[in-house]
């Protein structure tokens, strides 16, 4: 089983990450804070990092910014595969304390538009019908 500490990233590296995924582009660590401006360019650095070590983010080339080489940064994994993996990673050891239909209805507590919710869901249950 995967340890929590692998998938869970705090928030700071979670801003960075949005700044990231937000982009079609890959950015340099000074082009973050002008997306993202609480977060300070030492933090950023710092968070890229641990994002690069981590295996969040890799290197995508290495551009000119202004008169020194700067490294630029993309994702390595999307939002979507980080939600699955934070929540398999968060929810499958307690598995055997809550049942399917336990997930279905903390997400229907949390959600701010039910009908919107079960109709997305729908869809989506008819389209994995139809596959």
């Amino acid at each position: 089983m995967a340890k929590k500490e692998e998938f869970a990233l705090s928030k700071r590296e979670l801003d960075v990450m949005n700044v990231l995924w937000a982009e079609d582009k890959p950015l340099i660590a000074s082009e973050i804070p002008e997306r993202q401006p609480e977060l300070s360019i030492n933090t950023v650095q710092s968070v890229l990092k641990k994002l690069l070590q981590r295996g969040f983010i890799e290197v995508a080339q290495i551009v000119q910014s202004g008169t020194v080489l700067s490294r630029s940064y993309v994702p390595v994994i999307t939002p979507e595969e980080y939600a699955v993996k934070y929540v398999t990673s968060e929810i499958f050891p307690y598995q055997k304390m809550i049942l399917g239909t336990g997930y279905l209805s903390a997400l229907f507590d949390s959600a701010e538009n039910d009908q919107e919710l079960i109709e997305e869901l729908e869809r989506f249950i008819q389209q994995k019908k139809s596959q």
